[in-house]
């Protein structure tokens, strides 16, 4: 079998707006943890925002109007205290997004029915065809091996895939 030559991806070049929201975003992230370690230092903003974490772990354990309407209470005051001092609280900073991995990678159907229909091929040779790289191939072939569904022989750069 001939070895076919493999074509490198074109560099995609992030946007000035793109990096200049990526950068904000990571000012406001050392914003916090300056914040977070200024409240730290100081024992008095210390011990109200235990104080804060406290309320907050009883107002998701309460059952009651009357005791949640005294906690928040409790809780408005808090936060007033580490706003007087500069500190941001828990309802001021947003939800946490986690990041979703790569979409641009290749799914495991279309793998192993790449392997089933071109036995022996090299992962290289795989991602190519597919029209992907061999980093964001990996992982997924080693789901399909750890199903057994896939087995190799060979190492390294040198392994070839196979349907089982």
């Amino acid at each position: 079998m001939a070895k076919t030559k493999i074509e490198p991806k074109p560099r995609v070049r992030r946007s000035e707006e793109l990096r200049i929201a990526e950068l904000e975003a990571r000012i406001a992230e050392l914003k916090l943890k300056a914040e977070r370690k200024k409240a730290k230092k100081n024992p008095t903003l210390r011990h109200v925002s235990v104080a804060l974490r406290s309320v907050d772990k009883a107002l998701a354990a309460a059952d009651d109007s009357a005791t949640k309407n005294a906690l928040n209470e409790c809780r408005a005051g808090l936060s007033a205290v580490l706003s007087l001092y500069g500190v941001s609280t828990r309802g001021d900073r947003g939800s946490i997004t986690p990041r979703g991995r790569r979409s641009d990678g290749v799914s495991a159907d279309q793998l192993l029915e790449h392997v089933s229909k071109h036995p022996g091929q090299r992962g290289e040779e795989i991602a190519a065809a597919l029209g992907t790289d061999t980093t964001t191939m990996r992982p997924v072939m080693h789901r399909l091996i750890g199903d057994k569904k896939v087995k190799t022989t060979g190492q390294r750069r040198g392994m070839q895939y196979y349907p089982v």
